[in-house]
Parts: C-alpha cells; sequence; structure tokens
C-alpha cells in the first residue's frame, strides 16, 4: 500500500514567541541538590502544609500508592554494590598509564608510511633464486640467502613464528628448501627442513580449506616438481599431495592465457607458480607503477628471472633498502593499514584520542581513491571488495564524497558479490565489511541494498556452520563480532555497546591471510586493547559518580514519593552515557537525563493520573510561570510542577552561561509544545476519540517527547550553535520531525496491544484502520512498519548529508537518539519492561561492570 507523500512533508508546529524572562537565581545542574523551592526535600511530604486545593481532582485519593509499572531495577543498594570493587582503581590507572598510551599510539599514526608488516619466508625465498645480475654464480641478493640460513625455527620450519598453520609452515618451508638448495648452501638447515616437511605435509588435510592461503593450489605443486627435479627426497606419492595436483590441474584448465595477460587479474599474484603459461612478454603490460606484479616480491621476481625487466628489479632494490635482509608478502599495504587502523580506533571508542591522526590518515586514502575501488596499497591495479567497502563506509560518515557505484566492480552477473576479479570464492571477514558498508546507503542506492541482502545472508548461513572460518585472516572473535553487526547493525548500534562488544573481542594478536600469513602491528596491536580497557573503565567509574548525584536529584524532588510512574534513572541516564560519554559532556548528561525523567513522569500524570481539570490548571501555571497557583494543586500535581519549574530555571541558567544570552523564553516554548501535546492526547482518551492518522502523527510525534529532549540538550554538546545552524535543527527541521516520527511509530509498534487492554483506543494502528476500515490489523501493521522504514532511512541521509554545516556533537545527539529508540523498542516496550534481563545487562556492560 502506497505511503501518503504528505506525510514526509508535514511539519512540528513552530514555536514563535521566545520570551527573554531569565530564572533570576543561580543554579548548579550538576550538583542536583540546590532547588529554587527548598520546600520539596529528601524524605519528606512536599507542601503537606497545603491542605485545601479549591481544585478537586476525580481521581481517587489513593492515586500515589498505585504502581501500574514494573519496579526499577537499579536502586542505590545495587548501585553501591556494583560500584565498590571499581571506584579509584580504573582512575589511578588511567592516571599512570594512558598518557603514554596515546603518545604511543599517535607516533603509530606518524610512522605510517607503506605498511608495517612482518618478513614472509616464502617471497624472502623466492627473492633470494635471483641470480647476480654480473653472471657469477652467486645470487644477486645474498642478504635474503643470509636471512634464510639464520630464521629456520626450532622445528625445521619457516614461517610466521608466533602462529602455526600446516598450510603456511609447508610452503614457506619448501621455498626455503628449495632456495636453500639451488645454491647448494645450508645443508643442515635443507635436512632439517625436509624432515619437517615429511612430518607435516601429511597433516594439512586435517586443516579446513577455509584457512588455506591464497593460491595455494597454484603455487604448492609447481615448487613440487621444482623439488622433485632438484631431487629433494619428498613423499611425493601421498593421497592429499596427489588430490592438491589434480585441484590445480583443474584450475589451469579454466585459466584462459588470453585473459591472464589482457587485464588485472589476482593470478598476478601468483606467476611463480604459473611460470609453464605466462607469456612473458605480454605479461609486462600488466605491470604496476611501482614495478610490481599486485605488490607480491615472489611473483615480481619471477617476471624479473624470466625477463629481466629492470622495472622489476628497481621494485625489490626499493622494498629491500626498506626491509634490509628479507622481505614482506605484499607492499606497499598503506591503504589497508590506515584504513583499519581508524576503523580499530573507532570501534574501540578510544578514536578522540586521535582526531587529527584519523583525518591525516584518511585525507591520504581519499587521494588514493578510485571510482573502480582500492586495493592493498595505493599502486594495486586490483581492488579488493573488503578494502573498498571499509573505505566506502569510513570516508562517507567523515564527510568525504564517495559514490557506492564503486561496490559495481564486485559483482558479478548473478548479482552476488565477490572479493576481487576472477575470484569465486568469498570469506567472512570481507563479506563483514561489505555488510557495514551498505548500512551507510543514500536513497536510491540500490547497490547498497542488494550489498545488504547478499552479505546478510551469506554470514547468517555462516553462523550455522561452527565449523566456518575466516578465509583471509585468523581472528579469534570473527563468530562474535558477526553475530553483533547482525543484531546491531551502524544505525541501531549505541557506541559505547559496541566498544564493550569490541574490547572483548579485539584481537591484538590476530594475522592475516594472503599467499602467506603476515600481521599487521598497526592494526592488530595490545596497545590499542590496553588503552581502550583503561579508558573504558575510567570513563565509567566516572558516570557512576555522576549516577549518584541524578539518584539524589530524583530523590531530593520529591518523585520517589510518586507510585504512578516508573523510577528509570539508570536506563535514561545509560541512555545519554552510552552515547555521549565523553567528561567534557557531563552537562550534556545530566540535562538529558532530568529532562527525560521529567518527561516521562509528565507522560505518565497526563496520560492516566490527572484529571482535564488539574491538566489545565498545571498548563496554565507553567505559561504564566506562576507558583501562586500551586496552592490550587494536589500534591503529585506539586511535586511535578515544583520539580519542572526548578528544572527549566536550572536549565536556562547553565544556557546562558554558556551562549552569553537568556534562553529560558526558547526552553519553556519547548516544554509548552510538549504539554500541549499531552493535553490533546487526555482529551482524546476522556473521550475515547480515534483521530485521523494525520492528526494522531502531528500530535504524538510531539507527545513521544524525543525533539522536546534534543532541542534543549542540543545546547549543551560543547559547540556555539549560530542562528543559522540552529535553523537547520529546530523544530522545523527534517531532523526534529524524523526523531518524533520514529520515536512514536517504534513506541506504537510495540506497545499498541498493552495499552489497548488498559482502555486507550489512539495508536498509529488503530488510527490508520479508522480511516481504512476494509484492512486488518495485521496489514496496519505492516504499513506502519513500512513508514517506520523509510524514516529510519531518510534520517540516516539526512545524517549524512549534513555534516558540512551541522556540529558533530549536534548531529550525534540527533542521529544516536534514534538509534537508542531502536534498541529499546527492537522487540518490546524495553523501557517500561527494563527488568528483561538483556535491558539489564546493556546497563551493566555500559555503566557497573569494568572491563577485566
Amino acid at each position: 500500500m502506497a505511503m501518503p507523500s504528505s506525510l514526509f512533508s508535514f511539519h512540528f508546529p513552530v514555536p514563535t514567541t521566545f520570551n527573554t524572562r531569565s530564572s533570576g537565581t543561580k543554579q548548579s545542574l550538576r550538583s542536583g541538590s540546590s532547588k529554587i523551592i527548598a520546600c520539596v526535600g529528601e524524605g519528606t511530604a512536599p507542601f503537606s502544609n497545603h491542605s485545601n486545593n479549591t481544585t478537586t481532582d476525580s481521581l481517587s485519593a489513593g492515586i500515589l500508592t498505585k504502581r501500574e509499572f514494573p519496579e526499577g531495577v537499579w536502586k542505590d543498594d545495587i548501585i553501591h554494590s556494583l560500584m565498590s570493587s571499581n571506584q579509584g582503581a580504573a582512575a589511578a590507572a588511567y592516571e599512570k598509564r594512558v598518557e603514554s598510551l596515546i603518545c604511543e599510539i599517535k607516533g603509530m599514526f606518524r610512522g605510517m608510511g607503506d605498511g608495517e608488516t612482518n618478513a614472509s619466508a616464502y617471497d624472502t625465498a623466492w627473492v633470494a633464486r635471483i641470480p647476480a645480475v654480473d653472471g657469477s654464480d652467486h645470487p644477486h641478493f645474498p642478504q635474503t640467502l643470509q636471512w634464510i640460513l639464520q630464521n629456520q625455527l626450532e622445528d625445521g620450519s619457516w614461517g610466521e613464528e608466533k602462529h602455526f598453520l600446516t598450510y603456511d609452515r609447508v610452503l614457506a618451508t619448501l621455498a626455503c628448501v628449495i632456495t636453500l638448495t639451488q645454491w647448494r648452501t645450508g645443508d643442515t638447515q635443507v635436512h632439517k627442513g625436509i624432515e619437517f616437511l615429511k612430518k607435516q605435509i601429511g597433516m594439512m588435510e586435517d586443516e579446513a580449506d577455509d584457512q588455506r592461503p591464497s593460491g595455494f593450489e597454484i603455487v604448492f605443486p609447481a615448487m613440487l616438481n621444482e623439488a622433485k627435479s632438484l631431487l629433494v627426497d619428498l613423499p611425493y606419492e601421498l593421497p592429499s599431495i596427489k588430490q592438491i595436483v589434480q585441484k590445480r590441474e583443474a584450475k589451469l584448465k579454466r585459466i584462459s592465457t588470453c585473459v591472464l595477460c589482457t587485464a588485472p587479474t589476482i593470478l598476478l599474484y601468483y606467476l611463480e607458480g604459473l611460470q609453464e603459461i605466462v607469456d612473458w612478454h605480454k605479461i609486462i603490460k600488466l605491470q604496476s607503477k611501482d614495478g610490481s606484479f599486485l605488490g607480491s616480491p615472489a611473483s615480481t621476481a619471477t617476471v624479473f628471472m624470466r625477463t629481466g625487466n629492470i622495472k622489476c628489479l628497481e621494485f625489490l632494490n626499493f622494498v629491500l633498502m626498506k626491509f634490509g635482509n628479507h622481505v614482506p608478502g605484499h607492499y606497499p599495504l598503506d591503504l589497508m593499514e590506515r584504513l583499519w587502523a581508524v576503523d580499530t580506533v573507532e570501534r574501540l571508542g578510544i578514536d578522540r584520542h586521535f582526531k587529527k591522526e584519523i583525518k591525516n590518515a584518511l585525507d591520504y586514502v581519499y587521494s588514493h581513491w578510485d571510482e573502480r575501488g582500492i586495493g592493498w596499497g595505493r599502486e594495486d591495479d586490483l581492488a579488493l571488495i573488503d578494502i573498498t567497502a571499509m573505505g566506502l563506509r569510513i570516508l562517507r560518515l567523515h564527510g568525504y564524497n564517495v559514490s557506492a557505484d564503486v561496490l559495481k566492480t564486485f559483482r558479478d552477473q548473478n548479482g552476488e558479490f565477490f572479493r576481487f576479479s576472477g575470484q569465486t570464492e568469498r570469506g567472512v571477514t570481507h563479506m563483514l565489511n561489505v555488510n557495514r558498508c551498505s548500512h551507510v546507503a543514500m536513497p536510491g542506492e540500490t547497490v547498497m541494498e542488494e550489498a545488504k541482502l547478499c552479505t546478510e545472508r551469506y554470514l547468517r548461513n555462516a553462523l550455522e556452520n561452527v565449523d566456518a572460518l575466516d578465509k583471509w585472516g585468523l581472528k579469534e572473535n570473527i563468530r562474535g563480532e558477526v553475530e553483533y553487526a547482525l543484531k546491531y547493525p551502524w544505525h541501531r548500534s549505541l557506541p559505547r555497546l559496541e566498544a564493550r562488544s569490541y574490547i572483548e573481542r579485539y584481537g591484538p594478536n590476530d594475522v592475516w591471510l594472503g599467499k602467506t600469513m603476515y600481521t599487521m602491528p598497526y592494526i592488530n596491536n595490545g596497545k590499542y586493547l590496553e588503552l581502550a580497557k583503561l579508558d573504558f573503565n575510567n570513563v565509567q567509574s566516572m558516570q557512576q559518580k555522576e549516577i549518584l548525584e541524578l539518584r539524589r536529584w530524583w530523590k531530593s524532588s520529591g518523585f520517589a514519593e510518586l507510585n504512578f510512574t516508573r523510577d528509570r534513572v539508570a536506563e535514561i541516564y545509560f541512555s545519554i552515557a552510552s552515547t555521549m560519554f565523553e567528561p567534557e559532556l557531563a552537562t550534556c548528561r545530566a540535562i538529558f537525563t532530568k529532562t527525560t525523567v521529567c518527561l516521562v513522569i509528565l507522560d505518565d500524570l497526563y496520560d492516566r493520573h490527572a484529571s482535564l481539570e488539574s491538566i489545565k490548571l498545571f498548563n496554565e501555571a507553567f505559561e504564566r510561570w506562576d507558583l501562586s497557583l500551586l496552592d490550587r494543586m494536589q500534591e503529585h500535581m506539586k511535586i511535578c510542577f515544583v520539580a519542572l519549574y526548578n528544572l527549566v530555571n536550572e536549565i536556562a541558567q547553565e544556557g546562558r552561561e554558556r551562549h552569553g544570552h537568556d534562553v529560558l523564553g526558547y526552553i519553556r516554548n519547548l516544554w509548552e509544545l510538549v504539554l500541549e501535546a499531552y493535553t490533546n492526547e487526555a482529551e482524546w482518551s476522556e473521550a475515547e476519540f480515534v483521530p485521523s492518522f494525520h492528526e494522531y502523527i502531528a500530535t504524538a510525534s510531539i507527545s513521544v517527547s524525543g525533539p522536546t529532549l534534543i532541542l534543549i540538550c542540543v545546547l549543551f554538546t560543547g559547540e556555539l550553535l549560530t542562528d543559522h545552524i540552529l535553523s537547520q535543527i529546530d523544530y522545523r527541521s527534517k531532523f526534529a520531525y524524523l526523531i518524533g516520527l520514529i520515536g512514536r511509530l517504534l513506541n506504537d509498534t510495540k506497545t499498541y496491544q498493552a495499552e489497548r487492554g488498559q482502555g486507550e483506543v489512539v495508536s498509529a494502528i488503530q488510527c490508520y484502520m479508522k480511516e481504512h476500515p476494509e484492512i486488518s490489523e495485521e496489514e496496519a501493521l505492516e504499513y506502519v512498519y513500512t513508514l517506520l522504514e523509510k524514516a529510519i532511512a531518510d534520517f540516516k541521509c539526512e545524517y549524512l548529508k549534513t555534516k558540512q554545516y551541522v556540529p558533530n556533537n549536534c548531529r550525534r545527539l540527533f542521529f544516536d537518539h534514534v538509534r537508542l529508540m531502536q534498541l529499546f523498542y527492537n522487540e518490546r516496550d524495553g523501557f517500561t519492561h527494563s527488568h528483561d534481563m538483556e535491558i539489564k545487562e546493556r546497563v551493566k556492560k555500559v555503566l557497573f561492570e569494568p572491563v577485566a
């Protein structure tokens, strides 16, 4: 069913009059204890001396003892019990170590050149084969031969010492044995290497194919033939060897020699294993600008030995000048290193310490961005989907202009996505990166939607396979990363939850798989993890003190006396602390929490715990800003009004100090709008009136209170807001409208059935059914979900496109509030039912449980 286009052109009523009355008395928002009116005290019955109300509420006198909501989870005793083991320790550790770690990590960013990685015994062996160009019977790079002789491991193998993968060790060891045999040196090392190979070659079939280095079935059989010609004593007739040889023969039959020599494919990376089918004169046309063949020293060395091409030799000379006596498995890795390092610090929640370094890294990547995609390094002619998707996502989120059309490079005729041209197998890591990228789509980018569907299907299937491994890396917790990404996509993932999750899954010693195993110390490094843990615990310790202050404010305001409403101080504080978590945003967190508490209480009050007469009196007192009407209010109404009066004045005073002008009128107008919306809904309920869908949305998008809350808090994000910026984000903006619409539709889809059981007759679903009596409730609900999905997509677009003219913290506040609402209303009303285990665990992880 088509949705009415007029709905998305609707705007909220705009506050046209901004009063300039000041609060008069300076108050501290952080203390929560000072009061403009001191009659409401902790543990007392507020205004107990006023007993002659001229207005009689139609509700029963027992209203304050009535409880309709589940008890609050986070009582003071529980909070104190959880805090005891953490207070002080995190701060002390932070002071001692964190500054040093920040300096070290900044040094890593500044030191990023062509990509830091480990030595590749396999590639070094191939470079060591090159004979001296003067024709003498010596290696041209004797230092590489010495490196091989000096770097054999105790078990007789060569390869990555800290990680054992049979395929990788066998490949590297065979390459080194052949090289030493060719140069008739290192008899002891050769003997030990052969013994290792005899023991391990038969073990390869015990490892998963997914953990086989890229191109293994091409280069390994080719080297076996060389070893046999050199009379190296190996078990050539083993079934496992015959099986790999058969795979190679099958692959060679599928390789077109014409394609091999006319367009860059991954086969350029394995030329040392394809020597019998390569046209060496034609292949030179596919040489990279730096003289290499896809950055592979082994492949480049082979081409030089076959052709004498001087650019190949120049590339190898350059690499050895950098690394000394060995070469890596790929060079350069500059684009991959920078993107993954930025992603690492962002996902670990420590990126605020490295803003300049992140910008420099992304400027570098953007300077080498190509509309066909990018690879490991700046000179790579073969684009890789995981590198490209990572780049597209991060660059777009940081405001760079990059098109999603780049993903079309990696889509086959069946609509499936592959890693690079000529490759058919897919791996978990690169499909995960494409999935994460697909969530920053702009409207109309169908390739992103196709990528989302394709990768979700692949990743869910991978999770069902308990033995599923990543083809491109040995990652300790890839399964956990996939589970988190599918459950909490970008637009529903709160920053501190993601940081906590990634801290628990980040592998500082993870290794990568290319043609051989390799490490990336500027991507996987224990210093990142150590800083993330210290930083998380320090922030958590600070936030626990803030919670205690807010709990004191809750009680001193008299809210503990109101048994008709919800005690959700910790959950509300969690909402803002899990997004705007930085120490300098403490005031923003306090205002958010206090304002939300008042909004929740007044929503509950207007909803079912005050007569229309009492509501109108409350509204009149607020509009007049007049305390003289308190004598006519019942006790619970007095508590609510005084708390609101105090809070608005406190916020106005804080706003005046920050912005240099009076904001009381601005704040009061925002509150008047939401009180008016609450009143409209109370009148509908009283009359059992079901409005039109459009009329309902116009009011309910305000009564959900998200726009009011955010438009107040935006004044305290630490950024000076010009009139132009405020006009982009005020009640007239699409930003504010979509926050209200999304919040209302999320709330209604999860609460309408329960509220209908309590006598409520108004919700988006019921209003739509009234206008369309021919449809079922399921169809109405489906329509509302469709409207919700479009609103969320529009909001993501608004967030992405406003990077250039709305300050970052303002954008974060808006966007993260929408993320938050989706999290709380993912499956049910998680705010009301905050005792649910999942909600409790989220709050506990962010606020109370330190990282080990």
